[in-house]
């Protein structure tokens, strides 16, 4: 290997299959290869790219295949910030000591609810249950 190669091998096992990814970095050119095996030795992947990459590009190779994996599969990927704030307006923002305190007051009122929080809020239901616990109050009943 010369001085401005450098490798390395990441090996996983999953059900039984066992594969193996070979990244070698050749100056700024990535060679991808990737083998798997079942639990009996029979090949189940012989793959290797046709050229070496160019490194700056396998970010969006992996997003690649992150996301064709999420379509297949019907995952969707996590909704982006502004995603988020389309449905909880104040997602993700810090707490001010005055919405604790107003979280606090209308947690105590009669008949309370965490959807109704939420919403008053505009953070999700489970962002309201987080810092209800962390205020270390709980809905009146």
């Amino acid at each position: 290997m010369s001085p401005s190669m450098s490798q390395v091998r990441l090996q996983a096992e999953h059900d039984g299959h066992r594969y193996e990814l070979t990244l070698t970095v050749d100056d700024d050119r990535l060679h991808i290869e990737m083998r798997g095996n079942d639990a009996d030795g029979q090949l189940l992947v012989d793959w290797q790219t046709a050229q070496p990459v160019p490194a700056a590009d396998v970010p969006v190779l992996a997003q690649l295949l992150t996301g064709g994996m999420a379509a297949l599969s019907g995952n969707r990927p996590a909704p982006t910030l502004q995603e988020r704030r389309r449905t909880h307006s104040n997602s993700h923002r810090p707490w001010t000591a005055e919405d604790d305190q107003r979280l606090k007051d209308l947690a105590a009122a009669p008949g309370a609810t965490i959807r109704d929080l939420a919403q008053a809020f505009g953070r999700s239901r489970s962002a309201i249950r987080s810092r209800l616990e962390r205020l270390g109050v709980e809905l009146s009943a």
